[in-house]
């Protein structure tokens, strides 16, 4: 388990929690399901995860907030309600919480705030980069390649510098290393509507864009290269 991508999904809803729980695995967390407030301050306080997601009615769901936030002011987390005003949003952030969702607020959202969090919020158990580096050197660095980490939510150059992904850019990265010639074209076939293979495309080459500045500004060369007329080519080794 990545103790960075650790979470604890609480909602009294056995159902929702179950959906919440079963998308966030699917996309490289690692979830406990909790469904009571007492559950919830047990759980935390038996190992102490850097990140919550909580759902519950909004006034039941500000108590928990508060309480878990006296108990820890560095946890992120993402509280789910009825925040549908301006009021209601100061609310649940005055109570503690990091970002405040509607209810029918889609998973990649929700992740993509976590790794916010991550980036951003000290994590329980994290070491300071020097220690870090003293006592384990990063093993990008050693194997020569490019890897993923932190269930590919970062990409490690060969010289183990770490880039952080959107889920957009994880989504195209993992398609682009898993094909046989590491070749990806820029979007789906026009086939019937030219219109949305257009859109594809051109969704791609932002993706491919904003990776190359996220590259350039921290001195990497990505190894991406364009195959003209066609699509993208992953050179590097992985």
């Amino acid at each position: 388990m990545n103790d960075l991508l650790d979470l604890i999904v609480f909602s009294p809803d056995a159902g929702q929690r179950k959906r919440r729980s079963g998308s966030l695995a699917g996309m490289g967390f690692s979830p406990r399901p909790c469904e009571d407030s007492n559950g919830l301050f047990r759980l935390f306080q038996a190992h102490r995860t850097p990140l919550i997601v909580m759902e519950a009615e909004l006034s039941d769901l500000c108590m928990a907030v508060a309480g878990l936030r006296a108990m820890d002011t560095t946890a992120g987390i993402i509280a789910i309600s009825s925040f549908d005003s301006p009021e209601n949003r100061i609310l649940g952030l005055h109570c503690g919480a990091d970002a405040c969702f509607q209810a029918d607020v889609g998973t990649p959202e929700i992740a993509a705030a976590l790794q916010a969090l991550v980036r951003r919020v000290p994590a329980a158990g994290r070491r300071p980069p020097a220690e870090a580096d003293l006592r384990q050197p990063a093993p990008a660095e050693s194997a020569g390649k490019w890897q993923f980490h932190d269930a590919a939510w970062t990409l490690v150059s060969p010289q183990g510098t770490r880039l952080p992904l959107t889920q957009a850019e994880r989504e195209f990265l993992l398609k682009l290393t898993a094909t046989a010639d590491r070749r990806l074209p820029r979007g789906d076939s026009p086939a019937m509507d030219p219109q949305g293979g257009r859109e594809s495309m051109r969704r791609t080459d932002v993706v491919v864009s904003r990776l190359r500045r996220k590259a350039q500004d921290v001195n990497v060369e990505l190894p991406i290269r364009t195959v003209w007329g066609w699509g993208y080519a992953f050179t590097g080794d992985i």
